[in-house]
């Protein structure tokens, strides 16, 4: 028989050895690994398992060794922590049987599970007790082949007491982690609440602190939204029916839920979500075998689990409006295990506090938004109050400006009205008088018949433009567009101006015409008008002995070919704060009626509206030449398309 550690090495020597770790470490982990360690070693067995608590499934109180000659499959451990789980749980962790797996008969019920896991082990255990309430256990395995002595169970007894006070060690050692994490959490959370602006942010911030300070593998905070918020306050046994939003969703394995998602289910479809509301404001605790959510599978979201063992579900209360009123159930913070877990009272503590910080924080966003919403209606009120009123200023304003221009126009026509009468009245008045005289020779006659046709004309050419500018105001003028060769048109037109110009003011009338024989469909009469208005304007206000260019051109537009018909002539211009209103009623430059330029103002408008009642468009522009900054050259641009249907 080989030589065994023990007798080279004392009793008293391994329990100063455990001492001594104990006194070195200051991680629980470490220590309880270096405590497997030493027995495994003295004590020549393959594996030592030894746990500083009755709480079997938390990894953290658990110390794992095995021999480098063994070769057990990596799932050993795991399986048996999970059978000594199951044993524990099902005893309900009373001392007494947890005292019986450790017997030395065959038949203890740790050797049972030992030999179903490991048919090829034998196992050696002992439990250890400080202030007369068992803290621990120790777990050795071996080969079958090597028996257990009486004296190695012996020494493993006597020094429990030591293994005792290193687990207590532990213990105390994972409490002060614990109670870190737990300050660590409410200061965090603490800081969250009155730092966070938005519930949505807070809720995913927290869960995903709370969930892996308690070291759980899922979490969910849910959201209650009634269908008769009357009914929400009485804690009768009734249905409750409403709507569940999991508004927030942290787990181990998937991504968090964004804002986007909108998972919800009916509060009437879970059990338990009925059983915890009925239960508010106490929470919900279930220590293995319940799955959440409890809904039927296809109702679910594909990204929450419906699977779980231990179960938290604390209530979020709202605001108590008496003494004797119940709150309303806001929602839940769901914690969840997949193995089975006693909840201990310190984590139902802090969960508590946590529940009432959050509802404190969500009761404080809703009354907020309470009172944000009476700010926005509030301030949609005074909004809508003041656009009214600069609406009505608006409307006051436009009056205002239509009364101003009204009685512009009303100077405008008056003025006009009163030169284009007043002139030619005079002037038929005095050649009346002149042929009244008896010795009046046949020339003189002639000449002051001349005037009285003159004058008549252009008493006859004011009716004219103000009947046909109310048949364009009214809709009434015809338009009958024919096909017309403009090259003879404007030629024929061309020289009655050619001839009238160059004995009064010797200007010259240059015409350049892109084609031998351009044709355009549209309403001669009133292109003529077009024309020979935009002639007489352009004489009006050219210089003596200047040329007037008329040019015409067909070219390609989107929507087929077009006419561009320019005119342009050298003389007194328009100025900027005059150019845009070229073409309102009445509207004459400034200064042309002191010059007695003859005219009605309503040349160009007639204008405008042809151009508009034949589909085209005019344009005007007046520059100072590069020589002389008085000198201007001023273009009239028409656009007309070149083709149109016949009206029938």
């Amino acid at each position: 028989m080989p030589k065994t550690m023990q007798d080279t090495l004392g009793v008293d020597e391994i329990k100063n050895s455990i001492l001594q770790l104990i006194l070195e470490s200051s991680n629980s982990m470490t220590l309880l690994s270096e405590l497997a360690m030493l027995i495994g070693n003295w004590l020549l067995a393959e594996t030592c398992m030894v746990f500083s608590t009755i709480n079997f499934e938390n990894i953290d109180t658990i110390g794992y060794w095995q021999s480098a000659k063994v070769t057990l499959p990596p799932t050993v451990k795991s399986q048996i922590v999970q059978q000594l789980s199951n044993l524990e749980l099902n005893d309900h962790g009373s001392s007494s049987r947890l005292s019986d797996v450790t017997r030395s008969s065959g038949f203890s019920p740790l050797d049972h599970l030992l030999q179903t896991l490991l048919p090829n082990k034998i196992s050696l255990a002992v439990t250890t007790k400080y202030q007369g309430q068992i803290n621990g256990l120790i777990l050795l395995l071996r080969s079958q082949s090597s028996e257990w002595t009486h004296s190695e169970r012996e020494l493993l007894s006597n020094i429990s007491n030591s293994m005792a006070i290193a687990f207590s060690q532990v213990q105390l050692q994972q409490q002060a982690q614990i109670k870190a994490r737990y300050q660590s959490l409410l200061k965090h959370l603490s800081r969250e609440i009155s730092q966070s602006t938005h519930p949505q942010s807070l809720f995913h911030t927290c869960l995903a602190k709370i969930c892996t300070t308690l070291k759980v593998d899922r979490g969910m905070l849910l959201m209650l939204k009634y269908q008769n918020p009357l009914m929400a306050k009485a804690r009768r046994p009734q249905v409750i029916k409403g709507t569940v939003k999991i508004a927030a969703y942290w787990s181990l394995k998937a991504e968090n839920l964004t804002a986007q998602e909108e998972l919800a289910f009916n509060l009437h479809d879970s059990d338990l979500c009925q059983q915890a509301w009925q239960n508010a404001p106490e929470c919900l605790s279930c220590d293995s075998n319940t799955p959440f959510p409890d809904l039927i599978t296809s109702k679910l979201p594909t990204l929450v689990e419906s699977r779980g063992s231990a179960l938290l579900m604390i209530p979020l209360m709202g605001k108590k409006n008496g003494e004797k009123d119940n709150a309303v159930v806001l929602g839940f913070l769901v914690c969840q295990q997949n193995s089975p877990r006693c909840w201990s009272e310190d984590e139902l503590d802090l969960i508590d506090w946590i529940s009432v910080q959050m509802s404190t924080a969500i009761i404080h966003h809703q009354t907020l938004n309470q009172v944000q919403s009476i700010v926005d209606e509030r301030t949609a009120q005074l909004k809508s109050s003041l656009d009214v009123q600069a609406k009505l200023s608006a409307k006051m304003r436009q009056h205002i400006e239509q009364l101003q221009k009204l009685n512009q126009l009303k100077d405008d026509f008056m003025n006009s009205m009163s030169h284009e009468l007043k002139t030619p009245l005079t002037s038929m008045k005095m050649a009346i008088k002149m042929l009244r005289q008896a010795e009046i020779s046949p020339a003189m006659r002639e000449k002051y018949l001349n005037i009285l046709e003159q004058e008549w004309n252009r008493e006859y050419g004011l009716i004219k433009d103000l009947l046909t500018l109310q048949e364009v105001e009214s809709g009434k003028l015809t338009y009958s567009p024919q096909e017309l060769d403009l090259n003879t048109a404007i030629e024929r037109m061309a020289g009655s101006f050619r001839n009238k110009w160059q004995s009064e003011k010797g200007l010259l009338l240059n015409t350049s015409i892109s084609q031998t024989s351009l044709k355009i469909n549209t309403d001669p009469e009133s292109l003529e008008h077009i024309l020979n208005e935009l002639l007489l304007n352009a004489g009006k206000y050219a210089d003596p002995n200047t040329t007037i260019e008329l040019s015409v051109i067909s070219q390609v537009s989107f929507k087929g070919r077009d006419i561009v018909i320019t005119i342009t002539n050298e003389g007194a211009g328009i100025t900027p704060e005059e150019l845009p209103y070229i073409f309102d009623k009445f509207r004459r430059g400034q200064g042309v009626t002191d010059r007695a330029v003859p005219g009605t103002g309503l040349g160009l408008t007639l204008v405008k509206y042809l151009v508009e009642h034949l589909n085209g468009t005019i344009e005007v522009s007046s520059d100072p030449t590069f020589e002389d900054e008085t000198v201007f050259i001023t273009s009239f641009v028409l656009k007309l398309p070149q083709f149109q249907p016949t009206i029938s």
